[in-house]
């Protein structure tokens, strides 16, 4: 009974994995060259475990002990459901543990209310295009909701202030990376998303902070976030400037690759966009002409010395491009 048990255990499992790498190529237009990695035996897994505690009772119920043993096998399958309930729990626990984060940035930095869940989403595009598995991918979707945590130790008159910055003011907000590794760093379930946390701000050329760190010295969860933060930090609209559109910034994303940009991240971002397209939304809205943006270098900070702040005007911008 065990190879025809084992075979059909095998069949369904190739069948799910035929299906859920269909789904992510035409629905989600995840690349096909990644849409099956890790799929089969992600599927095995659970399929054979079912499989076999099924084949379990059969065999006890055709046996002398009858039906009575093969209730018997109710017990350990009534434990693996208790079991997925708890990861479940535990699961809902962690997001509710990021919103509550996410929605304390909100607000006290009113300015770039929205931010956090787009580059989280932009992360996500980043990490499936370079091929990561999901687990990888949720752990990326978490570094970029939270790479700005640390804000909530930065005083708010900085945040909201609305004209130029001094020197002295801006050494305080570049101290948001550490306030922010020091606030996650004790949540293990964040796993590699806390450098990203503690190094979206390093640069590839060494000029960044907190350390300096230059190229692959940089996790590489953190070079992905830094991407994702300065692209959706362009393409929004803010109290001192107004958005880019997003050909604008992909163009400016590529001249800073290599300098200020892991270039791989910077074309992985460029792919995913011409696969998805993007949504980018206005998170500080007003009326008037707004300034005319500065270098991107000069964009992530949400504050920007030197800068006499505009107007910002709502421009709704949706980017889908052309298939090449």
């Amino acid at each position: 009974m065990l190879l025809p048990a084992a075979a059909a255990v095998l069949a369904f499992a190739g069948v799910l994995t035929v299906l859920d790498g269909g789904i992510l190529v035409t629905a989600e237009r995840v690349p096909a060259r990644t849409a099956w990695r890790g799929l089969l035996t992600r599927s095995l897994a659970p399929v054979a475990v079912h499989g076999l505690a099924g084949l379990m009772m059969a065999v006890l119920w055709s046996s002398p002990y009858g039906s009575p043993a093969a209730l018997l096998v109710l017990l350990p399958m009534g434990v693996s459901c208790w079991v997925f309930a708890q990861y479940h729990r535990e699961r809902s626990a962690h997001q509710a543990t990021i919103r509550a984060l996410v929605q304390a940035v909100d607000l006290k930095d009113r300015y770039t209310r929205g931010h956090s869940e787009r580059v989280g989403r932009a992360s996500v595009l980043i990490a499936r295009e370079l091929g990561m598995d999901d687990e990888r991918v949720e752990v990326l979707r978490f570094a970029g909701i939270l790479h700005d945590v640390g804000k909530l130790g930065v005083p708010t008159r900085l945040l909201r202030k609305e004209g130029p910055l001094t020197a002295q003011e801006r050494r305080v907000i570049e101290l948001h990376p550490e306030y922010g590794h020091e606030m996650v760093r004790g949540i293990g379930f964040l796993g590699e998303a806390r450098a990203a946390v503690l190094h979206h701000h390093e640069r590839i050329d060494g000029s960044g902070y907190p350390y300096g760190l230059t190229g692959t010295q940089i996790p590489e969860s953190a070079r992905v976030v830094a991407v994702a933060d300065a692209f959706d930090a362009m393409t929004s609209t803010r109290s001192y400037r107004r958005a880019r559109p997003v050909p604008a910034a992909v163009a400016e994303l590529e001249r800073c690759a290599g300098a200020q940009f892991d270039a791989a991240m910077v074309e992985a971002l460029v792919r995913a966009l011409e696969r998805h397209g993007w949504d980018a939304e206005v998170t500080a809205g007003g009326g008037g002409a707004g300034g005319v943006p500065a270098p991107v270098a000069h964009e992530v900070p949400e504050a920007v010395p030197g800068r006499a702040p505009g107007a910002a005007a709502d421009i709704p911008a949706t980017y889908r491009p052309a298939r090449r």
